[in-house]
């Protein structure tokens, strides 16, 4: 503890970093992540990756982004393949790029580290942008159905509407 002369008067001071033990711990979490002498796979690669980011090289992010994207390129046209679904080749790009950046976003603001199956985890983000309907593409397909132009409803109209939307189902 260590004494020093304020304006306002003396202030004691402890000689402790109340958030030392919080930031050893975060090391040895990123210490403990997967590394690959000789990565065999895409995913040990990624492992690889996801350690240099989380030890500073910032720039491997973007290794990872391209090396994911081609994956998940992958993943869409299997599942397109076997669920028969058809897609246009802009289409299938467009949501191989959200599936990805739904992991780098998780990466950048939660801090994501995978210790096991990055491909695992980036097949799920795939299954979430291609089978997830948003509240705008609901209300889209409402508005069709019931040959509705939305830009000329009233505010209150557009509201009611919206809240509606939650219980449309389609057929």
């Amino acid at each position: 503890m260590r004494r020093e002369e304020t304006e306002c008067g003396v202030q004691y001071l402890l000689d402790f970093d109340f958030f030392e033990q919080e930031k050893h711990e975060k090391k040895k979490e990123i210490d403990r992540l997967p590394f690959f002498e000789k990565p065999e796979n895409d995913n040990q690669r990624l492992m690889n990756l996801q350690y240099e980011y989380y030890h500073g090289k910032t720039e491997k992010l973007d290794e990872m982004f391209l090396i994911l994207l081609e994956i998940a390129r992958k993943i869409i046209s299997k599942e397109a393949k076997e669920k028969k679904l058809i897609f246009s080749r802009d289409h299938k790009e467009e949501l191989a790029i959200d599936s990805v950046s739904l992991v780098i976003e998780q990466i950048l603001k939660n801090k994501l580290k995978i210790k096991t199956n990055w491909i695992a985890y980036l097949y799920l983000q795939v299954k979430k942008t291609m089978y997830t309907r948003t509240k705008a593409g609901k209300l889209e397909d409402y508005c069709i159905k019931n040959n509705i132009d939305f830009f000329t409803l009233s505010e209150d109209e557009k509201r009611s509407m919206k809240r509606n939307i939650e219980t449309f189902k389609e057929e």
